[in-house]
């Protein structure tokens, strides 16, 4: 894990970078200045801004795949909080930044959702089973490195999303008894998420400086994604589904 294992004071920015001996070299990168801290904040929650208002699309979208009242009412409940993390986020980079950052993200988000938009009710729940999972799992890894109000925001946002992956765990755990061969279509659709995830993951970190100043370098960026990788394993594991590999 990526995770600050010595308690560091935060700088004025509000930022906190990852600890300089997390990122391996012999050699220390010199220490960014406050200036590139506020930006990277910035840029980072311009991503994830953008991130919360496709998801909150996607959770809308998949109500209608719901196959009865009960499900429809309980997804209608996700994409509600979805709606309600993506306000919370953009009122925070409101307050630091300019929204505008944003379409540096969007072809990636872009991208990640169109290859993955689910067909049916177990597909839109197999995309919230690892894709939101693997949201949470970012915002575990990135809260130590922000500032108390924006570490706040980004753990309510994206951190407690325990309700919506007991229900898609339930959702799938059920399709699966009632026929065995879902477990195969969950399986390569899980590979198709994960394989884009990744993939987008990969080419927005060439272009996103402020989540690798925050990380602390190109190389701990890799390590995060690694950790991330890592997580979604056990977590198919839970599901009773083989492992995959990204694309």
């Amino acid at each position: 894990m990526l995770r600050p294992t010595v308690k560091r004071p935060r700088l004025e920015s509000g930022v906190m970078p990852a600890d300089p001996s997390s990122v391996g070299h012999s050699k220390i990168e010199e220490r960014p200045s406050r200036e590139s801290l506020s930006g990277a904040l910035a840029e980072v929650l311009s991503a994830l801004a953008y991130g919360e208002r496709c998801g909150a699309r996607r959770a809308l979208e998949s109500v209608e795949l719901a196959p009865d009242a009960r499900s429809r009412t309980e997804q209608g409940n996700v994409a509600s909080r979805e709606r309600q993390n993506c306000e919370l986020i953009e009122a925070r980079l409101r307050e630091l930044g300019d929204e505008r950052l944003m379409d540096r993200f969007r072809p990636f988000f872009d991208a990640f959702f169109e290859h993955t938009r689910p067909m049916d009710w177990i597909e839109a729940q197999t995309f919230h089973y690892v894709g939101d999972a693997l949201v949470s799992d970012f915002a575990d890894e990135l809260v130590p490195l922000l500032d108390p109000v924006t570490s706040e925001v980004v753990r309510r946002a994206l951190g407690d999303r325990e309700a919506q992956e007991t229900f898609a765990l339930d959702e799938l755990s059920r399709a699966m008894e009632d026929d065995p061969s879902a477990r195969l279509r969950i399986r390569r659709y899980a590979q198709r998420v994960i394989g884009e995830a990744f993939t987008q993951t990969g080419r927005a970190l060439e272009v996103a400086e402020g989540l690798r100043i925050l990380l602390g370098g190109a190389e701990a960026g890799k390590r995060f994604v690694l950790s991330l990788l890592d997580r979604h394993r056990q977590r198919l594991d839970r599901l009773g589904v083989e492992q995959v590999e990204p694309e």
